[in-house]
């Protein structure tokens, strides 16, 4: 084929269509539930109050503990730690997972288990930030740490999946986040 020829629209290969159409969408979505989620638990916790499990009062306060694995060692009761560990690891997962789908197809940057990691310390550090600033709560370098592995935890695990997996944990993860933002949004209202 010469030159000519090659440059004719008929002979040039068209990309083929993405299969997924709709996985970067639901990625963004996801990642926006998910911080929306995060800063209703974490900066909400003032304004919540349940009887037995969250006392919104004990949370109006300005307090860094830059002691790591502290919690362990100064826990009220011995499950408090391992919740706070769980919990966050837990909160931080679908930020991970969301970001490392919307970070590796991108066409300029790409991110992946790094980005995750360097997003979910930055949203952390941010939060951290706000509860110390404006007396929301302890500031903790153990929620720093939990957090950035809950985002790499995530972003590893959703590594390991197909695209078709992907999508389908995204769609699960982006109801399960819309209906954890509308309990947590009444909580913090009432």
């Amino acid at each position: 084929m010469t030159g000519i020829e090659a440059q004719h629209p008929r002979n040039r290969l068209r990309p083929a269509p993405d299969s997924y159409p709709h996985l970067r969408r639901d990625s963004f979505l996801v990642t926006a539930l998910s911080l929306v989620v995060v800063m209703l638990a974490t900066v909400g916790k003032p304004f919540m109050d349940i009887p037995g499990v969250v006392d919104g009062s004990a949370h109006a306060v300005r307090q860094v503990n830059t002691q790591l694995f502290g919690g362990f060692e100064n826990a009220s009761v011995w499950y408090g730690a391992w919740t706070d560990l769980i919990g966050n690891i837990a909160l931080f997962m679908p930020l991970g997972a969301a970001i490392y789908v919307a970070g590796r197809d991108r066409a300029r940057i790409r991110w992946g288990l790094g980005g995750a990691m360097l997003i979910g310390l930055v949203v952390s550090l941010c939060i951290e930030s706000a509860q110390y600033i404006f007396a929301l709560g302890f500031s903790d370098v153990d929620d720093l740490l939990y957090n950035t592995v809950g985002s790499v935890f995530g972003a590893v695990l959703m590594a390991r999946m197909g695209r078709e997996e992907q999508m389908k944990i995204l769609r699960r993860l982006g109801f399960l986040l819309a209906l954890a933002a509308v309990v947590l949004l009444a909580m913090v209202a009432l």
